[in-house]
């Protein structure tokens, strides 16, 4: 399993851009992935940059802790 998200900058023709990175496991394997969130000037850029990091983290959170419960449980 890898976890790890963020946010990351890219200079495109002179902007610069937001984008979101994440791990996602496809066909057995880790796959990094990135979208787009907006424009580095757009004030709505940071609260969706964030709410994307937070809604990432809160779900390799449960998935964790799920299977925390399920080794504890001896399965």
């Amino acid at each position: 399993m890898q976890v790890g998200c963020g946010l990351r900058v890219r200079r495109i023709a002179g902007g610069d851009y937001v984008y979101f990175w994440h791990y996602e496991r496809e066909a057995g394997r880790s796959r990094r992935l990135e979208a787009y969130v907006g424009p580095v000037r757009d004030p709505r850029t940071r609260r969706e940059g964030g709410a994307k990091v937070l809604a990432y983290c809160r779900r390799v959170q449960a998935d964790l802790a799920s299977k925390i419960a399920r080794l504890e449980r001896g399965e």
